[in-house]
């Protein structure tokens, strides 16, 4: 065969054609989906597919049928592919040396080669890591990692061309085979439901793989799969930790016979219940008739009873020297503590749980700037930590305080599936921990937050429960409320904050009423219109004249409730982008799909990334995109953010997680602040339309509001306050915990006075 870079048709049997050769370009790329050329003699073939790993230069086999696409005409679509195993001296140098082999370069590929000849890859699949030893600078180690990486590649591929023919991508295969090694295929034909546990894909998907395979559809594997997916969509779309066992079988029915026509293939309600109970224990667990996931149930439990514990082991000290201390606190920094906040400070000190809620004006900061002071001046060696669940909730902290604040990911070293660094088996060195924002906090980082923490220590939690509550399962800091824990509720407003309209109309919000507006005090306008056409340009000219007034982007936050719509934010970030940072020949661009991003674009992070130390919700600046060189000699885009000082380098596989931040949904705006807040309000988001969202939105402001549409939809919002209860146990079990405990020490009391 001619490696230098022609094409041969290789068969041709029931229109799938056979190619092997170089890749010569790479034209696009989104995730695992590619559309590239193989240069023949004098011509190049265009296709595209589904591919892992796969980059220009390589050598690879592809199967497929000529489509014609209107725009790009003839192509391949690609429906399976395989990377040949090197059998020539030249192709076997290139593939060691590729980065696809971990542990090799150019200089140890030239080495293995020299030693085991043209066909080294083959001898090292068969004889395995001993083939290896005795070349020059391959330890047993080195050898078992070139040998490991050597196989996955080509068994990964394999999983991969048997598996793409049901239509289960590359993206997917790889977590599988994460999962299955080796049994990948085994388990994935016998049980394609087995999928849904990859996330992002849906039982509906699983269903029309399964279908493919041969699956029937009252099997036991698609009853129980649909059971559990929907148990964890409904706890997942509504905040829930448990359902209705009837609620539960009556959706799962409603999923399983839709388009169902033979009455064979219908299932029961009975038969689907005696499925749901065949799970108990193994993947649910029951409390009556409220069904829990395992998950779920575990972590409400462990809270309650972590919970418990803490409180249970507080020091009680008597303080004595408080009040002198308080006194001295406030003659030094020329304040006057308002009783509420006096007695949060007592409280931390008596207390080894503390909750904290108030809403804005109320004098959470300052509270809080003296309870550490406070603190650090009667315990100088105390270890005291800060944290929040976003990276600007903790920015936000590190500035109101004067210390270091973290995000909570960051301080267990937390990354998603993965257990933390610090949990219970490896404790915070922690005397005092304060978490700030805690009504956006669910069930699974709060488990995670107090397994981490020894018995011994205190914790803080500080929140505003009307704002949005978590967007994952749980209502952790209002049962927490509800429990009775140790509280402070802040309610006075302060002499400041009472000359603030965003102060006085998120109060109002709050309690129905309707806002009031005095223009002439500058910080809260309302600018009416009711075609969304018109307010998304209002919007757009808004942004513009604070601009023109020396506002910088960072300064300004534009919140809309939805994605979708004239004012959703997918519409308002392209076309505040095009009016804020338009298109120049002397600005880098990059296109990933159908986005693309620009040098000088606001850009937000969409997940958390512990390596780049930038965290879901982080808002960022892109100061330059370029191309550079790998340790490989290949060249790769990368796109380099300013997250406030803080530079992250993206790589082209990152940008998926990065999306425009010019405009940002109310939910996604939790935990930061802005000086300014422009929001459209219309019936269009109606859905959407709720007290707590609009109040969230406004609180986010620290000097000025600007709503912009429908007064209409402004009073539908602020009259909608009927909020979708989250089923939870927590604040039941916390105080069943507690009384339980206290009766044990009680107990023990008794038999020792005795």
């Amino acid at each position: 065969m001619n490696t230098k870079g022609y094409v041969d048709v290789i068969e041709n049997q029931a229109d799938i054609l056979k190619f092997q050769g170089i890749i010569s370009r790479i034209i696009f790329r989104k995730e695992d989906f590619l559309i590239g050329q193989i240069l023949a003699d004098k011509k190049t073939i265009t296709f595209k597919g589904h591919f892992l790993g796969v980059e220009a230069n390589e050598n690879i086999i592809i199967y497929g049928k000529w489509v014609y696409h209107s725009k790009y005409g003839n192509q391949i679509e690609v429906s399976s592919w395989e990377r040949p195993v090197p059998t020539i001296k030249e192709q076997t140098l290139e593939f060691l040396s590729s980065g696809l082999v971990d542990g090799v370069g150019k200089s140890r590929a030239k080495r293995i080669v020299d030693k085991l000849g043209s066909n080294a890859i083959k001898i090292i699949r068969e004889k395995g890591e001993c083939s290896l030893i005795g070349i020059k600078g391959i330890g047993s180690t080195t050898a078992n990692k070139i040998y490991l990486s050597i196989i996955e590649t080509f068994e990964l591929q394999d999983i991969v061309k048997h598996l793409s023919q049901y239509g289960i991508s590359a993206n997917v295969c790889v977590k599988l085979y994460k999962i299955y090694g080796v049994e990948t295929v085994n388990k994935i034909t016998k049980n394609p439901y087995l999928i849904t546990d990859i996330e992002g894909i849906s039982f509906t998907k699983a269903d029309q793989i399964a279908k493919s395979i041969g699956i029937k559809p009252i099997s036991s594997f698609r009853l129980n799969a649909c059971l559990i997916y929907m148990l964890n969509n409904m706890c997942n779309k509504y905040g829930h930790t448990y359902v209705y066992e009837d609620d539960l079988i009556k959706n799962t029915l409603n999923t399983l016979n839709v388009g169902m026509i033979n009455s064979e293939e219908l299932v029961e309600y009975n038969e689907l219940q005696q499925s749901l109970y065949n799970l108990e224990e193994k993947e649910i667990i029951f409390e009556g008739k409220k069904v829990y996931s395992k998950r779920l149930y575990s972590y409400e439990t462990y809270i309650a009873r972590k919970i418990s514990i803490l409180l249970n082991n507080r020091g009680g000290e008597a303080m004595p020297k408080i009040d002198k201390i308080l006194k001295r606190y406030q003659s030094q920094n020329s304040i006057l503590l308002a009783e509420q906040q006096r007695e949060a400070i007592y409280k931390m000190m008596q207390e080894n749980v503390l909750i904290i809620t108030g809403k804005p004006g109320t004098g959470k900061t300052t509270t809080l700037k003296a309870m550490l002071d406070i603190y650090e001046d009667i315990y100088p060696k105390n270890n005291i930590l800060l944290s929040a669940p976003t990276g600007r909730a903790s920015r936000k902290m590190a500035e109101a305080t004067g210390r270091t604040a973290r995000t909570v990911h960051s301080m267990l070293g937390y990354r998603q599936g993965d257990i933390p660094t610090h949990n219970e088996g490896n404790p915070l060195e922690v005397d005092l921990i304060v978490v700030d924002e805690w009504s956006m906090a669910d069930l699974n980082l709060t488990y995670w937050l107090l397994s981490a923490i020894n018995k011994g220590s205190k914790i803080i939690f500080i929140g505003d429960i009307d704002q949005l509550p978590s967007i994952s399962p749980g209502n952790v800091l209002a049962d927490l409320i509800e429990a009775e824990l140790p509280t402070v509720r802040l309610d006075q407003i302060f002499r400041q904050a009472e000359q603030s309209q965003i102060v006085q109309n998120a109060f109002r919000i709050n309690e129905g009423k309707e806002l009031l507006i005095d223009t002439s005090k500058d910080d809260f306008y309302f600018i009416h219109n009711y075609n969304d056409i018109a307010i998304q340009n209002l919007t757009i000219k808004s942004v513009l004249r604070f601009i023109e007034l020396g506002y910088e982007l960072e300064d300004i936050l534009v919140l809309s409730p939805m994605r979708k719509g004239e004012v959703g934010i997918e519409l308002l970030n392209n076309t505040l982008r095009e009016y804020i940072n338009p298109k120049n020949p002397l600005k880098n661009e990059i296109k990933i799909g159908d986005r693309y991003f620009r040098e000088g674009d606001k850009v937000m992070q969409n997940v958390n990334n512990p390596e780049l130390d930038i965290y879901n919700g982080d808002l960022g600046i892109i100061t330059r995109i370029e191309r550079i060189k790998d340790k490989h000699g290949k060249e790769k885009d990368i796109v380099v953010c300013d997250f406030e000082g803080k530079e992250a380098i993206y790589e082209r596989s990152l940008l998926k997680d990065l999306e425009l931040g010019y405009a940002l949904t109310i939910h996604k705006s939790q935990g930061g602040e802005a000086s300014v807040v422009i929001m459209p309000i219309t019936f269009t988001h109606k859905i959407m339309l709720a007290r707590n969202l609009y109040y969230t939105g406004i609180t986010r402001a620290k000097e000025k509001v600007v709503l912009i549409g429908n007064n209409d939809a402004m009073n539908y919002a602020i009259n909608n306050n009927k909020i979708i209860k989250r089923n939870s146990l927590l604040d039941q079990r916390i105080m069943k915990e507690v009384y339980e405990l206290n009766n044990i020490f009680k107990n023990k009391e008794e038999v020792n006075t005795n």
